[in-house]
């Protein structure tokens, strides 16, 4: 079997059982990292020449993943209950703070028309804060 090619191009292969090592490069002021750098420069149509290879990778930081998403950081969780029925209403409220019953549930009180029909002003008055 013979095999032919130039002298001048390389090939690093893939080798399963050696885990890869990510290399990062800047081109056209992006940072980009990539495992095979010979085939990202071939998707790219790039020489080595073309790019600029970034010894110690810039860190991306990444997102706290706490499980807790951004919006919900200054919240807190409380519960309302009613003298007249036993649900559980589970609310999220500013840290510390206890808003007026009646404004949390504000959006869904009955109208005559809209909301649920049994949040009236005096269902409200039945309504509590359940101590933690």
């Amino acid at each position: 079997m013979v095999v032919t090619g130039d002298s001048k191009s390389f090939s690093l292969g893939s080798n399963p059982s050696r885990p890869t090592m990510e290399v990062t490069f800047k081109y056209n002021n992006k940072i980009i990292t990539t495992p095979n750098l010979e085939k990202k420069l071939k998707r790219m149509k790039l020489q080595l020449s073309d790019i600029e290879i970034i010894e110690t990778p810039i860190k991306k930081e990444k997102p706290s993943n706490d499980g807790i998403e951004d919006y919900m950081k200054d919240k807190e969780q409380v519960i309302v209950r009613s003298t007249k029925d036993n649900i559980r209403r589970v609310c999220y409220v500013l840290k510390g703070t206890r808003p007026p019953i009646k404004k949390l549930f504000e959006k869904q009180k009955w109208n005559g028309k809209t909301g649920i029909k049994d949040f009236t002003d005096k269902y409200f008055m039945t309504m509590y804060y359940e101590e933690n």
